[in-house]
């Protein structure tokens, strides 16, 4: 299964961002959108907190972002929730009698390493604030069709 922590705290991010200006954003909200429980947006926002991309006070619903929705990555958000930083994972269960199986996963692990790269370079490019502006985008489009 696919971890979603990544898009789960841009989401939060996000969501926090949009809505600077109101008294209150608390998780259960934030929860609502996500479809998830109020203690994983809790979770989720304690991993950003220790970031440094979010300030936010225990049992304060006035969360924001630490600085600057255009400093803020997606790869700064990417390493606060990845436990693992592998996005793609070598199997290393092959049989180690057959040349295939003891070849494949040090092959693999090699360009595994290059996609995660490419893919974290990717990522140190993508702002919070673009990510905003393409949602204002997609909340216009929902709009004018409902």
């Amino acid at each position: 299964m696919a971890n979603t922590q990544l898009s789960d705290a841009t989401h939060i991010l996000v969501y926090i961002a949009l809505h600077k200006n109101k008294q209150s954003v608390k998780s259960s909200e934030i929860a609502v959108s996500l479809q998830t429980a109020p203690s994983l947006v809790r979770r989720i926002m304690s991993k950003l907190k220790k970031a440094h991309l979010l300030n936010a006070v225990q049992g304060s619903p006035q969360p924001v972002l630490a600085k600057a929705a255009e400093q803020i990555t997606l790869q700064e958000i990417y390493l606060a929730v990845s436990q693992k930083r592998n996005l793609l994972n070598v199997d290393q269960n092959t049989d180690m009698l057959c040349p295939i199986g003891t070849a494949i996963p040090k092959v693999l692990d090699h360009y595994y390493r290059e996609i995660q790269t490419a893919a974290e370079m990717k990522m140190a490019e993508i702002t919070l604030q673009d990510i905003i502006n393409d949602t204002k985008v997609q909340e216009k489009q929902f709009d004018s069709i409902q």
